[in-house]
C-alpha cells in the first residue's frame, strides 16, 4: 500500500505501512498513531524530587506527576477522589482508615505497587527527618491486611488526615529501590504516577516520559512532557507565541489581552487557592511593633494594585488564607488610609518614617507590585529598597531570617485550611508563621483544637478566629488573591491550572 509522507515537528510515528519503490518495500510510519510531546514552560526548576524534603512549588507539582498518593484532590478544589487507592473506608470514630489499592498499579520499573510500599512510604513521611512529619505522625499503627489492602490507625481523631494523604509528601515510593539506592534514588526516581523521569538537566529542563505501567491505560495522552525552565515571565510568553513552547504557566497580567488576540493561543484564568502578601520579619525592628505592621497595611492601596498590576484579575486579601473552606468573610480588609498609617507610626515613635529592604523575586513580571508597594509606602515616610533575588533562593533566605520584608505568596496544596494555617500562622511550627517569627498563643491553641474537631460549624468557628487573630497581628501586608493566568497553543487540549495551582499533564493532548 502507498501512503503520503509528511514531516511533523515534535511528533514521532509509531505504526507503519509500506511504500513500493522499484519493486522494494520500504517501511513507512502510519499517520494513524502519533507519539506527541508537550513542551511546558515554568519559572523555576524543582529543587529536589524527594517528597519529604520538598518545600517549593515546582518540585511538588512535578512529584504529583511522577508519584501516586492514596487519594487526591478533585479538580474542583473542593472534593477528594481515588488515587492509588480505588476506594477507602473511615471508621465511625474517625480512628481507622482502610485503603484498597488498585490491583493493576505498577511502578515505572515494572514492579507492582504493594501494601508494603504504602507502609514504608508513609512511615518515611512521618519520620523525624521529614519536613512534613507532623502531618502523618497521628498515624500510630499500620496494618497490612493483604498485598492490596492497608489499614492506618490513629490514637485519636485527626480531622485533616484524609486531605493530608493527598499531599505530595505522602507519595508512595518503591520500598526496595529506595532502600537499595538511598538518596541517589531521587536523582532519577521511580513512581507509579502517569509519568517517569527521563533526562533532567537541572535548571534547564526535565523530560517526563509516559509510565507504561500506569494504572489508567488511557493516560497519559502524550508520550512525553518536557518541562522547560524559563525564569523570565516575558520570555516564556514570547517562546509560546513563537511556537517553541506548547503551554506556559505564569502569564504576565499585562500580556493577557495581547495573548488573547493571538489566533494560535488559548488563555485561561484559574481561580486558585493563593494569597499575595509581604512577609514582615517580626524579630527585626521596627517590624516587632504591631502598630508599624498595621500601618503598612493601611498604607497600601490594594484595590489600586488589583486594577493596575492584575488588570482587575483579583480580590483584596484580609489574611494569609485564600478563599476556601471556612474562610472568614466577616473580616474587613485594611482600607487604604495613609493618615491612619501615619498616626500609627507616630504612636510607635516613627513620625519621620523609616527605611527598609524588601526581597522581590527576579524574573517575575508581576512585581511591578513590589514597586507599587514601595511607592505607596513613601507616602507615609517609609522608604523601601527593593532587592532582587532568585525565586529558587527566596524561601531559604526568608527561612534563615536574613531579611526585613519579602514580597511573596501562599498557595494551598489541600482543600483543608489546616495545612496553610500551620504554615502561615503557627509558631513554633515547621515554618514559624511563614518565617515572620510572629507568635500568638491563642492561634496555637486553636490550631490544636481544629485538628481534633470534626468538620462542621464548630471547626469553622475555630478557623475564623485564627484568621481574625492573624489579621489583627498583621505579620504580613495582606495584598490580594490573584487569579492564575496560563496559556497554551490551540493544538493543545486539556491543559489547565487547578485550584491547588498544579496541573495534571496526563489529561493533556497535543494534536
Amino acid at each position: 500500500m502507498m501512503r503520503k509522507v509528511d514531516l511533523l515537528g515534535g511528533k514521532t510515528r509509531l505504526a507503519f505501512g509500506f511504500l513500493l519503490v522499484s519493486g522494494s518495500a520500504i517501511l513507512l510510519p502510519d499517520a494513524s498513531a502519533l507519539a506527541s510531546t508537550l513542551r511546558l514552560g515554568i519559572a523555576a526548576d524543582a529543587l529536589t524530587l524527594d517528597p519529604i524534603h520538598t518545600n517549593d512549588n515546582p518540585a511538588l507539582w512535578t512529584e504529583l506527576l511522577i508519584y501516586d498518593q492514596l487519594v487526591r484532590t478533585g479538580k474542583d478544589g473542593k472534593s477528594m477522589e481515588p488515587g492509588l487507592a480505588e476506594k477507602w473506608e473511615i471508621s465511625a470514630d474517625g480512628k481507622d482508615y482502610t485503603f484498597h489499592l488498585r490491583r493493576n498499579a505498577k511502578f515505572s520499573n515494572g514492579e507492582a505497587v504493594t501494601a508494603e510500599d504504602v507502609v514504608f512510604s508513609l512511615k518515611r513521611a512521618a519520620g523525624e527527618t521529614s519536613d512534613w512529619g507532623r502531618f502523618f505522625r497521628p498515624i500510630t499503627r499500620y496494618n497490612i491486611i493483604d498485598q492490596h489492602t492497608v489499614k492506618l490507625s490513629l490514637d485519636k481523631p485527626f480531622t485533616p488526615m484524609l486531605s493530608n494523604l493527598a499531599m505530595w509528601s505522602a507519595s508512595i515510593l518503591p520500598r526496595k529501590a529506595v532502600e537499595a539506592q538511598g538518596d541517589a534514588f531521587f536523582d532519577k526516581p521511580v513512581g507509579s504516577g502517569p509519568f517517569q523521569v527521563g533526562e533532567w538537566r537541572r535548571g534547564e529542563k526535565m523530560q517526563l516520559n509516559k509510565n507504561p505501567g500506569y494504572w489508567n491505560p488511557q493516560k497519559p495522552e502524550v508520550d512525553s512532557a518536557v518541562i522547560n525552565i524559563v525564569a523570565d515571565d516575558n520570555a516564556r510568553a514570547l517562546r509560546l507565541q513563537a511556537g517553541e513552547l506548547d503551554a506556559i504557566v505564569g502569564v504576565p497580567f499585562n500580556q493577557i489581552d495581547q495573548l488573547k488576540r493571538d489566533p494560535n493561543l488559548t488563555v485561561g484564568l484559574a481561580d486558585v487557592l493563593r494569597t499575595e502578601l509581604v512577609q514582615l520579619n517580626t524579630q527585626v525592628k521596627p517590624f516587632d511593633d504591631v502598630r508599624v505592621r498595621q500601618a503598612l497595611n493601611y498604607a497600601i492601596d490594594k484595590n489600586g494594585l488589583i486594577k493596575g498590576v492584575l488588570r482587575g484579575n483579583g480580590s483584596v486579601a484580609t489574611s494569609p488564607l485564600p478563599v476556601m473552606a471556612y474562610n472568614n468573610t466577616d473580616i474587613s480588609a485594611y482600607p487604604y488610609d495613609p493618615e491612619k498609617a501615619k498616626a500609627l507610626l507616630a504612636e510607635a515613635g516613627l513620625t519621620g518614617g523609616f527605611k527598609a529592604k524588601m526581597l522581590v523575586a527576579s524574573g517575575d513580571a508581576t512585581p511591578p507590585g513590589g514597586e507599587c508597594d514601595s511607592k505607596f509606602a513613601e507616602k507615609i515616610g517609609v522608604e523601601v529598597e527593593l532587592q532582587l533575588i532568585e525565586i529558587s533562593s527566596q524561601f531559604s533566605t526568608t527561612k534563615s531570617g536574613n531579611y526585613e520584608m519579602a514580597l511573596s505568596f501562599t498557595t494551598s496544596d489541600t482543600i483543608d485550611p489546616d495545612q496553610l494555617v500551620g504554615f502561615t500562622s503557627v509558631n513554633p511550627e515547621r515554618a514559624d508563621a511563614m518565617h515572620t517569627r510572629w507568635k500568638d498563643a491563642r492561634v496555637n491553641e486553636l490550631y490544636e483544637l481544629e485538628r481534633s474537631t470534626p468538620d462542621g460549624d464548630e471547626r469553622g468557628k475555630q478557623f475564623k478566629e485564627i484568621e481574625a487573630q492573624v489579621h489583627a497581628g498583621a505579620p504580613f501586608i495582606f495584598l490580594y488573591h490573584q487569579k492564575a493566568p496560563y496559556a497554551a497553543r490551540k493544538n493543545v487540549e486539556g491543559f489547565e491550572v487547578l485550584p491547588t495551582s498544579n496541573y495534571r499533564l496526563e489529561d493533556v493532548s497535543v494534536k
